[in-house]
């Protein structure tokens, strides 16, 4: 270890129990520090030949595994910089702190972490910075870890082409424009409203995808009277899924607020799951919300109940569905079968079939708004889009910030 040399460690995430805690270790000798602490799963440990290669493993103390960690080796302020994405639970990382402590670093006061979490550098780093604060799952984390490794150089490439050839800087460019939406719900989370007539088994659904009974669950139609939300995990994807109460008449004035509060939940949903029993022929709630589901921009019908049987045979369910895509999935709720293939349905109309992360995708709205800028100017005037491309897109936190003029 260098003699007289701060080796200084502060969490980047927030303070409290979640999903992912990230610390930082900054020092000339943070590799040889975190080796001390770090195996991992495959190949030789940290040096500093890594380049922008993500590492899996575990963080240990001595012989006592602490937790799982996804470790990422950069340089910030000249000086060796590890990042250690952990599960967030407030023991884990404070033992994480301990022992970094233990092998010599320096735990930094509120003040001095502001200085550590936002070093000098693009822009582009300092929002993946701040949005792993705000990361949901560990999927979420390698793609900002991934991004704030390579995006500024993809752009960088991109602008090198402005002049040369607009053309293929305006393709790439707007390659990473388009995944924007999917990123932006990677990081901040979606939400899948479940909605159909009543005792389509909605809140059965509902238990079965959180994985435990949230919701009373009974063979009488209309239990359900108010809307529920709930958490849950899909794929790395973060989902607040909500059951809604069915919709039906009521003399009852809470139960209609609360299928008005249901209704509006769904309208602000990004995706709408419309359940319908499928061991009966079609009611005129279910056909009513069919021809609803037409005008929503995202729906996925679902026929459940398959394990009673399906009255649907001789029913043309592609005629009736025509504009909500392919036919519906057919699925039991208690039971469970098909279920495995609704999670990916699901994912794929939110975006998500065949995305990864490891491909340069712009993730906040300042920089959808700035590529704009930038693909609107290279058709007549590429010299002035490379200038906003650099200025303000990548940028600098030491030369311009988001509410500059220009974008």
């Amino acid at each position: 270890m260098t003699a007289g040399v701060s080796h200084r460690v502060v969490v980047l995430t927030p303070p409290g129990a979640g999903a992912i805690g990230v610390v930082r270790l900054i020092g000339p000798d943070a590799i040889s520090m975190v080796n001390q602490a770090f195996r991992p799963a495959a190949g030789a440990q940290l040096s500093p030949s890594e380049g922008d290669r993500l590492r899996y493993g575990h963080f240990v103390d001595g012989e006592e595994v602490i937790d799982d960690v996804i470790v990422s080796l950069a340089t910030s302020q000249g000086q060796p910089t590890i990042d250690i994405s952990a599960h967030g639970g407030v023991r884990v990382i404070e033992r994480i702190l301990q022992t970094l402590e233990r092998l010599g670093a320096t735990v930094c006061e509120p003040a001095e972490a502001v200085e550590l979490a936002w070093p000098t550098g693009s822009l582009i780093e300092r929002e993946a910075l701040e949005a792993l604060t705000r990361a949901k799952t560990e999927r979420a984390v390698r793609f900002l870890a991934w991004q704030r490794e390579h995006l500024v150089d993809a752009l960088e490439a991109v602008a090198s082409l402005c002049r040369s050839d607009p053309a293929a800087a305006r393709h790439r460019l707007a390659a990473m424009a388009e995944g924007y939406p999917i990123a932006r719900r990677l990081i901040e989370g979606v939400t899948v409203a479940l909605v159909g007539p009543p005792n389509s088994g909605k809140s059965t659904l509902f238990n079965r995808l959180i994985g435990r009974p949230a919701t009373v669950v009974s063979p009488q139609p209309g239990t359900t009277r108010d809307w529920v939300a709930e958490p849950v995990e899909m794929d790395g994807v973060p989902v607040t899924l909500v059951d809604t109460a069915g919709r039906r008449d009521s003399a009852d004035a809470l139960e209609r607020q609360a299928v008005e509060a249901g209704r509006r939940a769904v309208e602000r949903a990004d995706l709408r799951v419309l359940l319908v029993d499928g061991s009966a022929p079609l009611s005129q709630a279910g056909l009513e919300l069919l021809a609803a589901a037409r005008a929503w921009p995202h729906c996925l019908v679902v026929l459940n109940k398959a394990d009673v049987g399906s009255a649907w045979e001789s029913w043309n369910v592609r005629t009736k569905s025509e504009e909500l895509g392919e036919t519906p999935l057919m699925i039991s709720a208690v039971t469970g079968a098909g279920c495995d293939e609704l999670v990916p349905a699901i994912l794929a109309m939110l975006g998500y079939r065949g995305w990864v992360e490891s491909v340069p995708c712009l993730f906040t709205p300042r920089q959808a708004e700035a590529a704009g800028s930038v693909l609107s100017d290279l058709p007549h005037d590429p010299a002035a889009a490379e200038h906003r491309l650099k200025r303000y897109l990548i940028g600098r936190c030491a030369e311009v910030t988001s509410t500059e003029d220009g974008l």
